[in-house]
């Protein structure tokens, strides 16, 4: 009889687990952020060892300081930036 109740428990928290699952967002929408915005997250990530570039120039090109907003960003840890 206690197998029995055990296999009804095991169902019904399976069954609220797969309900569960499916109603919660599995994409994460993201949005540009302002240049103002950027460029104080960019100041926050310098301070922490994370080194920034913008590579939206033509034909795929980087630079370190740029103007405005950057829709291509390439952040790596500053030890492995040897390329900015």
């Amino acid at each position: 009889m206690a197998n029995i109740s055990n296999k009804c428990i095991f169902s019904l928290l399976m069954l609220l687990f797969i309900l569960f699952a499916a109603h919660s967002p599995m994409v994460v929408q993201a949005r540009p952020l302002p240049s103002s915005q950027q460029q104080r997250y960019l100041k926050v990530l310098s301070t922490l060892g994370i080194m920034c570039r913008c590579c939206d120039g033509s034909e795929g090109e980087c630079t370190s300081t740029w103007e405005g907003s950057c829709s291509n960003l390439d952040c790596s840890p500053w030890r492995s930036s040897s390329r900015l």
